[in-house]
């Protein structure tokens, strides 16, 4: 009665856990009555003297089995199976269903199987974890060897860190139910870990890899401790759901609450199991984003190593920031911040080098009252906001890295604080930094499409860094029994003024975080084309610049708590109540003034000086789109409106003479095709070189591309109007009838021949648009690079939305955003693109 015995056996294992608690004890126990299951079943249906072999792989052969895991197994036979073979198998699957397990079972020879590894990394990964159980001991030891050898193991450790990329794309850690399997920071990340050592031929058992120097004692703890709270979880959500449940639902956190005896309460008790929870998941982040680029830096590197001398403490390893001294953090503890400043500031460096990072983190944990109560910490701290630029990553850095939690003791409080109120999606300290990643985006050229109003405000608004500030502190007393917005007034108004604010600045900040909610809670519960109403708000409101911040922080707020909530109706009530607000604040007959106002009025001025119609004037507005406002210069848009408001539906093309030997280009057209990428090969072919470009797709899907282009220095200055107007028939055909252009031949400057400069690609997902990403991208520039760049996106189907490229002498510093969705589908295809764009790059 093996399936009687089995049973016991696991009920058991199960009884012992609830009493104990552990699981580590619980995974061996289970683990060993199904291998010892197996075993007896495998020999009913084939024998002691088969040729085959039976294996454990994956979470089966980790011996990680939880109490409803598929049980990942390996038939592996030494020729191709006969149909009696595999009318056993077959056999031997059912009973393990009847014995009501979840047999995942892959079959075939060991040449099939190989093959099958090759080509998919999923079933390699689960071979990397193969555990004898049955059969043919010889045939095992084959497979074992085979499969090693035949692993290409740059290519599996590439393939896992962005296997790994992708599912932190599509599973974050602050999510409100997060999946302690997939999520960021989860489990799979711990494995991700483990693979990449086993496949070095290092301890596979990361707690024993303190032995072999990979862990320090103190990460060796905190990474097993986080490890045995999402186990202990993940094996609490099967036994309370009584299925493979992975995910931490609203419907079981109050239970698995109570059973872990953390709180009396419903609410109580799952606050504090999602804080726990949270905690342990933002540790392994921290652990992850060191040991993997220490684990990948022993076996490859994405570019040659190029070292650079930054100053007399820092260098810089390819794009990665190192400290020369490991003890400096701990010497000199304001370079904890120092280390962020210059990360901030240097576009060429996108991370900090692992050894030093460790050592960062580390010396962190030693923060206190003296560190804060340092001017020159208090200085650099407030710097970062007034720079902006990477402000969202390096705050995000500081969060996950505990240090904004400890310079600012309020900040520590909220971190993995859930809220209860069925409309934020995230932990209090996640929202915050949503928020301020909203705010950022409002600043950013590229995103000026998503909210060309807000974006038109950002960009006309001083000083920003007030803002930024409203955002961290807006909602960051949270959870302290009282009304959080007056609150954390008290800490907004501490901060300021150790931190040396003006005091326009401070009030400013402090009215913000007050009246936080004041703008969404009139534009939704009262009638905002009331007089009174607006008369009210105003009142409370005051001037136009505490409007305006106020209009950018509310679109922020509502934007991080839930990308559900956000609409165009709650868009237009936002804007509209602005609109009244400020008509009011500025006098009755005095017109709003925001930068998409001021060029609307000066798109007016322009077509009304060209004669053209309000017909033709409302056509064109239609075809454009806010956006094309935001992200066009009134001096572009003297250039092109009069161009296209007598034929908007016709294509065209014309070239400016600018000063400077520069030419200016327009080119619109039906969008297809490869035309950015064909346009930048038929300008290089005239020996131009594109010095800044701007792509553009308006609302009826035609491309307006602007093009700033410089003769190559081999033109002499009389054939410029030769260039040009060949460059000019030469455009008026391929609009006409686009055609391909041969690619050109790859030729660097001498300048970028001898002196080595490492390329920079980062790619990250859109947080507010699933398929989106930005890409930048900082190279050497050469003959036909944003051709060859764009080619790559096509080839991969890569759609670009917005391109801003900037060509700085032999440097080029370029920016898209795109579409590829089928990245979250197959993360292999993204790696595949990397190493062909980085390949142009090289």
């Amino acid at each position: 009665m093996p399936h009687q015995h089995l049973c016991a056996q696991k009920e058991q294992a199960t009884q012992l856990y609830l009493r104990e608690r552990s699981p580590l004890k619980f995974f061996r126990r289970h683990s060993q009555a199904i291998y010892a299951f197996l075993q007896q079943v495998w020999l009913q249906h084939f024998g002691a003297d088969s040729p085959l072999c039976l294996l454990a792989v994956g979470g089966l052969g980790r011996g990680e089995l939880y109490p409803h895991s598929d049980l990942d197994l390996a038939i592996v036979a030494p020729e191709p199976l006969h149909t009696a073979q595999q009318e056993r198998i077959a056999q031997f699957v059912q009973t393990l269903w009847d014995a009501q397990l979840n047999p995942a079972v892959r079959s075939g020879s060991l040449n099939e199987l190989c093959q099958a590894a090759q080509h998919d990394l999923s079933t390699d990964t689960a071979f990397l974890e193969m555990k004898y159980l049955s059969g043919s001991l010889n045939l095992a030891q084959r497979c074992e060897k085979a499969f090693s050898q035949q692993r290409d193991i740059v290519s599996f450790m590439q393939g896992k860190v962005l296997e790994m990329q992708q599912r932190h794309a599509k599973q974050p850690s602050f999510a409100l139910e997060p999946n302690i399997k997939n999520a960021t920071g989860g489990l799979r990340d711990i494995h991700t870990m483990m693979w990449l050592a086993k496949v070095q031929n290092l301890s596979g058992d990361w707690f024993h890899a303190a032995e072999r120097a990979l862990l320090h004692r103190a990460e060796w703890g905190l990474l097993r401790q986080s490890h045995r709270i999402l186990a202990q979880i993940r094996i609490e959500l099967h036994l309370a759901a009584n299925r493979a449940e992975d995910r931490l639902i609203f419907d079981l956190q109050s239970t698995l609450a109570h059973n872990l005896g953390l709180g009396q309460h419903a609410q109580q008790g799952s606050e504090k199991l999602m804080h726990q929870t949270y905690r342990a998941l933002k540790t392994v982040c921290q652990l992850n984003e060191m040991i993997v680029p220490m684990l990948c830096g022993r076996v490859y590197s994405h570019f040659p190593r190029h070292i650079t001398h930054l100053d007399d403490d820092y260098y810089a390893v390819g794009n990665k920031i190192a400290a020369k001294d490991l003890k400096l953090f701990e010497k000199q503890p304001e370079h904890l911040f120092i280390l962020i400043e210059k990360l901030q500031q240097n576009r060429q460096l996108n991370g900090i080098a692992p050894k030093t990072l460790r050592q960062w983190w580390a010396a962190s944990q030693n923060i206190n009252a003296h560190f804060y109560n340092n001017p020159a910490n208090r200085a650099r701290f407030l710097r970062f906001f007034e720079w902006g630029d990477g402000l969202t990553h390096i705050m995000r850095l500081l969060n996950v890295y505990g240090i904004l939690g400890r310079y600012l003791p309020e900040w520590h409080k909220i971190v993995g604080l859930l809220q209860h109120d069925l409309f934020h999606i995230y932990p209090v300290d996640d929202h915050i930094l949503m928020v301020l990643q909203n705010m950022r985006r409002f600043a950013i050229d590229a995103h000026s499409h998503e909210l060309p109003f807000a974006s038109g405000l950002m960009h006309e608004f001083e000083p920003k860094s007030v803002l930024y500030l409203a955002a961290l502190f807006h909602d960051i007393a949270k959870g302290r029994n009282g009304q959080h917005e007056i609150l954390g007034v008290a800490d907004a108004q501490r901060f300021a003024h150790d931190h040396h604010l003006p005091t326009e600045h401070a009030n400013l900040l402090a009215w913000l975080v007050e009246h936080h909610l004041l703008m969404s809670q009139v534009a939704q519960k009262q009638d905002i084309d009331h007089p009174q109403v607006i008369a009210d708000f105003c009142e409370k409101v005051v001037s136009p610049q505490r409007l305006t911040a106020l209009y950018l922080l509310t679109v922020a707020d509502i934007r991080g708590t839930n990308p559900k909530i956000w609409n165009g109706w709650k868009a237009q009530l936002l804007q509209r109540l602005f609109q009244a607000a400020l008509k009011h604040l500025s006098g009755e007959n005095t017109p709003p003034s925001t930068l998409l106002n001021v060029r609307e009025q000066h798109a007016h001025a322009i077509l009304s000086q060209h004669h053209a119609t309000p017909k033709q004037i409302k056509k064109l507005w239609q075809i454009l789109g806010q956006a094309y406002f935001v992200s066009h210069s009134v001096e572009m848009m003297a250039w092109h409106l009069p161009i296209l408001s007598a034929q908007p539906d016709l294509p065209t093309a014309q070239i400016l003479p600018l000063p400077d030997n520069v030419l200016q280009i327009l080119v619109y057209m039906p969008n297809g095709d490869r035309l950015f990428t064909r346009l930048c090969r038929l300008l290089s072919q005239h020996h131009l070189d594109i010095v800044a470009a701007r792509a553009f797709i308006t609302e009826h899907n035609f491309i307006l591309d602007t093009f700033h282009v410089a003769f190559d220095e081999r033109v002499l200055p009389e054939e410029y109007p030769q260039i040009q107007a060949a460059l000019l028939q030469k455009l008026h055909r391929f609009i006409a009838q686009p055609f391909e252009i041969a690619p050109s031949s790859l030729k660097k400057s001498r300048r970028a021949k001898h002196l080595p400069f490492m390329p920079i690609l980062d790619i990250q997902p859109d947080n507010e648009q699933q398929g989106w990403y930005n890409i930048e991208i900082i190279a050497a520039n050469r003959n036909a690079l944003l051709a060859d760049i764009t080619e790559v996106f096509a080839q991969y189907q890569v759609r670009l939305r917005h391109a801003h490229i900037s060509t700085l002498g032999d440097r080029v510093e370029d920016r898209f955003w795109v579409h590829a969705p089928q990245w979250q589908l197959d993360s292999l295809q993204q790696w595949a693109f990397q190493r062909d764009l980085l390949a142009q790059l090289a």
